[in-house]
């Protein structure tokens, strides 16, 4: 049996240690990470840095630091994304796929940044403020935005469109093609974000895409007026949809437009004012298959180009509206 002595010094040297260990334990949780300061970098993994003040709910802090980290990394993608898309490049040659792309453009949503994850994080010392660090693998992200290119690839090489197909089925795996061609594009847009490059685009392709281009700017609509009295207003809209690219015929037409359009004219200091009232109803063989309303106003200092003007910003609505009964097969 140890004397009293020997037994005083084993509890004195066990309580020195466990002191010890406690410091050295709140020390390393005190010490403020290198990252809170400094963001690190990395060849293949983006981090960001946020923090928010702990104003009493600390959960609240801790969720609103995460998110801070998160808009943090997600601004350093985003520091080289262009601005210009197809449709911008695209607007100063408009066409049926124009309004076409610029439809299905809207409808295909952006590819959104996936799998970042929270990695650390740090409450300072007076409880006073709270860090995240985010962190995302940019080049895994990189390889499985290249494989869904590549599958996209292997899926429209291997798209079946016959010209000999009826034109209302011609017409759909146009736009079927069409959408997947505006889906590769979306995830090429998304390894611009990530700061890789541009997976380019097999022959095989577009020479596709150029097919289905060709089968939809192939599409012809004639033009009938409700009225005699509209045969210059059905001039005019022939003429504007036609300067767009989009195809009018008298006879053998994919698509019958027949159409109204109410107007009103005034004059104000000197200015002419047109507003347009359109109603049309898109028939196939006889067949009603969509009905469109648009509204337009233009303005000018002589009342002819006035309502030429409203005319062409009609044109360009109804185009629009054609380009999304193409696409959905109703208004």
């Amino acid at each position: 049996m140890a004397s009293k002595p020997l037994l005083a010094t084993i509890i004195a040297a066990a309580l020195l240690t466990g002191c010890q260990s406690n410091s050295a334990s709140q020390v390393k949780q005190s010490a403020t990470p290198q990252w809170v300061s400094v963001t690190p970098a990395s060849s293949y993994m983006v981090y960001g840095v946020g923090s928010a003040q702990n104003t009493g709910d600390l959960q609240q802090a801790k969720l609103a630091a995460q998110e801070s980290a998160r808009l943090a990394l997600a601004k350093q993608l985003n520091v080289t994304i262009s601005a210009n898309t197809t449709i911008s490049q695209q607007a100063d040659n408009k066409s049926m796929t124009f309004h076409i792309d610029e439809y299905i453009q809207s409808q295909v949503p952006n590819i959104q940044l996936q799998g970042v994850k929270i990695e650390d994080e740090y409450i300072s010392a007076d409880n006073r403020t709270l860090y995240a660090l985010a962190a995302f693998n940019r080049t895994e992200a990189v390889m499985q935005t290249e494989l869904s290119i590549n599958a996209i690839d292997d899926e429209i090489s291997h798209f079946q469109l016959s010209p000999t197909q009826s034109k209302s089925l011609a017409m759909k795996s146009a736009v079927a093609l069409k959408e997947l061609g505006v889906k590769r594009d979306k995830y090429n847009n998304y390894l611009q974000m990530l700061q890789a490059a541009h997976v380019s685009m097999p022959n095989t392709v577009r020479t596709k895409l150029e097919l289905a281009d060709a089968l939809l700017n192939d599409i012809s609509f004639s033009i009938n007026a409700d009225s005699k009295k509209h045969l210059k207003v059905r001039d005019m809209l022939a003429k504007a949809l036609t300067t767009q690219g989009i195809k009018v015929t008298h006879h053998n037409a994919d698509f019958d437009l027949s159409f109204r359009v109410d107007w009103q004219d005034m004059e104000k200091s000197g200015t002419y004012y047109s507003l347009a009232e359109s109603y049309l109803v898109v028939k196939e063989q006889g067949e009603e298959k969509a009905h469109f309303n648009a509204k337009v106003k233009a303005a000018s200092s002589f009342k002819d180009t006035a309502k030429s003007n409203a005319m062409s910003k009609l044109a360009d609505k109804l185009g629009q509206q054609l380009a999304q009964f193409v696409v959905t097969g109703k208004s």
